[in-house]
């Protein structure tokens, strides 16, 4: 979903009086999915919240800064993947969990990989717009 369209649906719940969290965040996660995807800094920035904590497959424990590098790396080429078993819990007014299994694929430094993982992001309404304050990845 684009910037564009994402704007028209939270002034669309704005009008109304009551929003749609659900619509609003899978919204949010396709623009954040789609940004890993093709290495869009400028989207990726935009939506990791300064106190961003991303939990790698591996365990360990890094920042916003690690998250953006990983995926605008001029080395990786992700292949487009699809998340299977998606999962979206609404966890108040202002917060969400999206979640699901995916094969992600590619290249890093010209050889392929593929490692099976299972994804929880957290969003979390603020400013006015929703940004993500918590990844964590499982390899499979």
């Amino acid at each position: 979903m684009t910037r564009a369209a994402l704007l028209l649906l939270l002034l669309s719940a704005c009008r109304s009086g009551q929003r749609d969290v659900a619509a609003e965040v899978k919204a949010a996660a396709a623009e954040f999915d789609a940004a890993q995807l093709h290495g869009d800094r400028e989207t990726l920035d935009r939506y990791l919240a300064a106190d961003f904590v991303f939990v790698r497959g591996s365990g360990a424990v890094t920042d916003r800064k690690a998250f953006i590098d990983a995926f605008t790396s001029p080395t990786q080429k992700l292949d487009p993947f699809v998340i299977t078993s998606p999962i979206l819990l609404e966890l108040g007014e202002n917060v969400a969990l999206v979640g699901g299994d995916a094969v992600l694929s590619g290249t890093e430094s010209g050889k392929r990989f593929t490692e099976r993982i299972r994804y929880a992001d957290i969003f979390s309404w603020r400013d006015g717009r929703w940004q993500v304050v918590y990844v964590q990845v499982t390899r499979l």
